[in-house]
């Protein structure tokens, strides 16, 4: 790999450009502040707030969820951004558990116009 491995777990720029896009034109979102590339604050209209975290891990598992969840504890949302990105059945349960959400793209995108339980048990029209 000719980053050495660096975006095993850290998004490609093109990566995090397209979650700065999605929040800058997402009709949910009020506001966004970025705290780190990986790491943000977003406000949204009429709904509770969301502490995303952005990761690249090809598949997420419960061991990952921990780790993120351990180094950040405000984060309420994980994004493993890449499209061919997914996680285990197993760590949707555990982040689920500890009131994270955990999502591919896609299904964050229609997460982000739900609060509480609907926001995090939110499934894809494609995946029902």
């Amino acid at each position: 790999m000719p980053e050495d491995g660096y975006y095993a777990k850290v998004p490609r720029p093109e990566s995090i450009d397209a979650v700065r896009r999605c929040l800058s034109r997402h009709g949910a979102v009020r506001d966004r502040k970025e705290i780190t590339p990986q790491l943000y604050e977003i406000s949204r209209i009429g709904k509770s707030a969301v502490t995303l975290f952005v990761t690249n891990v090809y598949t997420v598992g419960v061991a990952d969820v921990q780790e993120i969840a351990e180094e950040h504890p405000s984060v309420t949302c994980i994004l493993t951004v890449s499209a061919w990105n997914s996680y285990t059945r197993q760590a949707k349960e555990y982040a689920r558990s500890i009131n994270i959400g955990l999502f591919r793209f896609y299904e964050w995108m229609g997460a982000l116009n739900y609060d509480r339980d609907e926001f995090l048990d939110y499934i894809a029209p494609s995946d029902r």
